[in-house]
Formats: C-alpha cells, structure tokens, sequence
C-alpha cells in the first residue's frame, strides 16, 4: 500500500480548528482501512498537539501520531476551505501523518524530513495553495 493516494487528499475542507481537521483527515484515513481506532488515532494526535504544536508557518501544520491504532503508514493532506487557527498560527494546508507503533521507527521522522524540505520552497506552496487536481499533489510529494 502506497503512504498517499489520491483518496487521501482534499481540498476545501471545512473545519473550525484543528481538532476538526485533524478528525476529519483521520476519517478519510479510516476509510482506506489505515486505522484499528479513528477515535483512539485522533487522542493520540491530539497528545502530540499539546506537547508541541505542529503548526509551523507558512499557512502549514504537519499533526502526526506513532500509534498502536494505526495499521499503515500513512500520509494524508488537506487545504481548508478558509484559514484556520491552529495553536496561534494561520494554517490552511495540512500533512497528516499516521505510523503504527511499535515496528516502524522513526518512519513519521523520514515522512517529515521529506516535507519539510519541500515546504521551504515558495513554489510548492504556491501550487498547493492553487491546484484542484489530486493528481498534481501526488506527484508534488511524491
């Protein structure tokens, strides 16, 4: 199973804070047989959220989770209909990261390493921020 496919990704998403993003992508998650708890998989996020923020500038936040409920690594991404507040940070474009715990190490470290370093550029965000095609995403991440 490939970490993002096209079901994986949405665009105008509507959510009032992160706790709705981060719910909402997890049920998309669910949806592709990802997860053994939704709702088990979102406290574990959310765990991860109060101990540091994962809203990092640039209109993004990249919440992730190493959890027993989680079946397959997985990467998931989201642009919200409207900005959102996120741990006081703007954010719109979203990388949620899934990775079962114990057996995967430090894969949501390599996953984030790999965004991050196309997050730097202007370019990539500036297409995110734009395209509608689920095809473009995948091959901007990929």
């Amino acid at each position: 199973m490939e970490l993002i496919n096209e079901e994986l990704i949405q665009f105008g998403l509507a959510a009032k804070n992160e706790k709705e993003v981060i719910e909402t992508i997890a049920g998309t998650m669910e949806k592709q047989g990802r997860l053994e708890s939704t709702d088990d998989y979102v406290q574990d996020v959310l765990k991860r959220e109060e101990t540091s923020p994962t809203s990092i500038g640039f209109l993004i936040a990249t919440p992730h989770a190493k959890s027993v409920h989680v079946k397959e690594a997985t990467l998931a991404f989201a642009r919200t209909k409207e900005i959102i507040e996120w741990a006081g940070e703007e954010v719109q474009l979203v990388f949620q990261i899934a990775v079962p715990d114990p057996g995967q190490g430090d894969k949501h470290l390599e996953i984030l390493a790999k965004i991050s370093r196309k997050i730097m550029d202007e370019e990539f965000r500036e297409k995110l921020m734009k395209t509608n095609r689920k095809e473009d995403v995948l091959n901007m991440i990929m």
